[in-house]
């Protein structure tokens, strides 16, 4: 019996070596067309240029004897993942943080919100001397990637030198586990590797266990991105009287379609004022250069910060500010839903007492989109005439249009009790760490 069990999981270990051996094969094959890639980034985007080396696994930094390694792809899981950090050092003041990302928005936002509380550098690429070159340095004794981020080097080696693996706020679309569902081997490999799951939705928990992810594995403790628990709703009545809408973390072509729409409520009100927030900073001139071609009286935040009587569209070209400008908008409409990126959160418009306008594109939230629909806290517009119909709607009705935030407000507040639970989770696989967390001096945050 004892040999039977044995040679059961040698083939399991010769299955997993396979697996994460045709991972690395792949990477190596396309090494020519990522560092193409990689090039065509760095001439593009001026800010991928800073810090670079750190991407290679290059740090000029002290090394850590041990931390907590927190990962988030860009601004809004970083955002989400970010609210475990007090309660991380209030518990563990003397083990530091490693806060990593991928883009230059999310590192932004880490330095900008974060940069005296943890060490900030860039998640390395996922190969396996970059990977090890990243833990070798920092040690980390807890490994937290939120939502999607999947990178199997750098699961397989942060578990295989006694990290603690975590995937918190975890999200399954059906895109995503059909994707998953044709590379099982891998994914199962994966799984094996991580010692807790912690899905952000009913849906997401049933994807994993339907992808044979066994149910000890897994944690059903809410969304954290919807879990504000130091906030209160805004009240939708007190707003301007003036309409003010906005079109938050907008994409490329959806600025277009926005101030076509906006063109058409200021034949119905010539008072309405748009307010756009692009979502990437580096197209900040981009969508400027749009907006002085409107023939539209434009504003730009950096220049003029305080908005003036006679101003039609303002440019909201910073980072950071787009939370509390939706307190003062009617309506908003949120990017990343006319193009094909599955749509941005739209919850945090609405907390702020704005109803809401999204494109078709909603799969990366339609778990907090559908409720919201349901209470008509949220509608579809897909054509700049169809957008602008909406948002003259909720404004021609405004105390429907109230008692609808409400009620949205109210089903995003059912998420509360999530960041919570997740951070209790977290706790308790700091505890579970099975290499002792030694207290060590914080050192210069951000890495320069």
């Amino acid at each position: 019996m004892a040999k039977v069990k044995t040679t059961s999981r040698l083939r399991r270990r010769s299955a997993n070596s396979l697996w994460i051996g045709v991972y690395n094969s792949i990477l190596l094959l396309c090494l020519p067309l990522i560092a193409l890639i990689l090039l065509k980034k760095w001439l593009r985007k001026p800010g991928y240029k800073r810090h670079f080396l750190q991407r290679l696994g290059v740090y000029d930094c002290k090394r850590l004897p041990a931390c907590i390694h927190l990962h988030g792809v860009s601004v809004g899981e970083c955002a989400a993942i970010a609210k475990l950090i007090p309660e991380l050092r209030k518990q563990h003041p003397h083990l530091p943080i490693v806060f990593t990302c991928t883009t230059v928005a999310g590192s932004n936002y880490i330095e900008r919100n974060w940069g005296e509380q943890v060490i900030h550098t860039y998640l390395p690429l996922d190969f396996q001397l970059t990977v090890g070159a990243f833990l070798t340095h920092f040690n980390p004794v807890l490994t937290m990637s939120v939502e999607m981020e999947w990178w199997p080097n750098l699961i397989r080696q942060s578990r295989n030198q006694g990290s603690r693996v975590m995937l918190v706020n975890a999200r399954m679309t059906d895109r995503s586990k059909n994707r998953y569902a044709n590379m099982l081997g891998l994914f199962t490999f994966m799984v094996s590797k991580v010692h807790k799951i912690l899905p952000q939705s009913e849906l997401s928990y049933q994807a994993f266990r339907e992808l044979g992810v066994p149910p000890e594995k897994l944690m059903m403790c809410g969304n954290i991105k919807y879990d504000w628990p130091e906030l209160k709703h805004a009240d939708p009545t007190q707003k301007p009287s003036q309409l003010t809408w906005i079109a938050g973390s907008s994409h490329d072509t959806e600025e277009i379609a926005v101030v076509a729409a906006h063109k058409q409520l200021l034949q119905q009100n010539p008072a309405a004022r748009l307010i756009i927030a692009p979502r990437h900073p580096e197209r900040f001139d981009e969508v400027w250069q749009l907006l002085q071609a409107s023939g539209l009286s434009c504003q730009r935040y950096s220049h003029a910060p305080t908005l003036t009587a006679n101003t039609q569209v303002y440019l909201l070209d910073t980072m950071g500010k787009l939370f509390a400008f939706y307190r003062d908008a009617h309506v908003a409409f949120i990017g990343g839903s006319l193009v094909k990126l599955g749509g941005h959160n739209p919850a945090e418009a609405i907390v702020q007492g704005a109803a809401v306008v999204m494109g078709s594109s909603r799969r990366n939230c339609e778990d907090i989109c559908a409720p919201l629909s349901q209470v008509g806290a949220l509608v579809e517009g897909n054509e700049p005439q169809q957008i602008a119909k909406e948002v003259i709607g909720f404004w021609q009705n405004s105390a429907a249009t109230a008692q609808q935030v409400q009620a949205g407000q109210a089903a995003i507040a059912k998420h509360n009790g999530a960041l919570h639970k997740t951070t209790l989770q977290v706790l308790y696989q700091l505890k579970q760490a099975q290499r002792p967390v030694h207290s060590t001096r914080l050192h210069p945050m951000v890495i320069r």
